[in-house]
């Protein structure tokens, strides 16, 4: 812009006459929107359905049709042994292979916060970072069981061993490969953290084929039921105290960002 131009234009906007400032007014004002923004706020913040709903929308659809892969394959995999007689535990061992399978469909999405610098992003969100990760947490977990269930519902059609046995050998790994998951996230907070959990999950895997190969039948006996309960138990007791753990790091971690900036 040329220098008349320049000072043509400043010297038209002094003269542009400026209506009268009214502070009193300006600060009823900034008063009454304070006051209206939370009321707004209030009735504008999601229930929680509507949050379960949105954290569903949220995670990829990638991962649900993964685990739908899983099932399915697994159950056609399946399906080629029950021919084979005196198989069935060989066919439970690797039925079982799918609990670690089905976790590692979710760590991603548990871990993006870390492993993709999202933290910022999410805590602008109303709901606390601990609860998004709890509520993607319960539906990951719950679509697993559904696929562990639908598991179990064929192998008891295909063999004959009750279906609370198959849910018992199916939910122990399950939760073995669960457990150790949120013991590394609890203690690996870094952008390495999903790749911790990946490997247990990838050794947990590699333990269960050389198992379906050679089983240790001792511990399928009728009589091994009581220990397979405890270890159920027992996994069950360590899951929900990683997770209160998971808890309390990401509401520290949320902490210590808000004050950082």
């Amino acid at each position: 812009m040329k220098k008349k131009q320049r000072n043509f234009i400043t010297t038209t906007l002094r003269n542009y006459p400026s209506f009268p400032v009214d502070h009193e007014s300006i600060e009823q004002t900034i008063y009454r929107s304070n006051k209206l923004l939370p009321q707004i706020q209030v009735t504008r913040r999601a229930s929680l359905p509507e949050f379960y709903k949105a954290q569903l929308t949220f995670i990829s659809w990638k991962v649900w049709i993964l685990q739908l892969l899983i099932v399915a394959g697994m159950g056609v995999l399946l399906y080629q042994f029950i021919n084979r007689p005196h198989r069935d535990i060989e066919v439970v061992m690797l039925a079982s292979i799918a609990a670690p399978l089905l976790v590692i469909t979710g760590l991603q999405t548990l871990t993006r916060s870390l492993t993709c610098h999202m933290i910022e992003i999410e805590l602008s969100t109303w709901r606390r970072l601990e609860k998004l990760t709890l509520v993607r947490m319960s539906l990951l977990g719950i679509a697993d069981l559904i696929g562990l269930i639908i598991l179990a519902i064929l192998l008891n059609a295909w063999i004959e061993m009750e279906i609370v046995s198959l849910l018992l050998y199916l939910l122990v790994p399950f939760n073995v490969s669960c457990l150790g998951s949120l013991w590394l996230m609890n203690r690996v907070r870094n952008t390495n953290c999903g790749y911790y959990c990946l490997a247990y999950c990838g050794l947990l895997i590699i333990v269960q084929v050389i198992c379906s190969f050679t089983p240790p039948l001792s511990l399928f006996l009728s009589s091994a039921t009581g220990s397979w309960q405890i270890l159920l138990v027992l996994s069950l007791g360590g899951i929900v105290y990683e997770t209160r753990g998971i808890s309390r790091n990401f509401k520290s971690l949320e902490t210590a960002v808000k004050i950082h900036y």
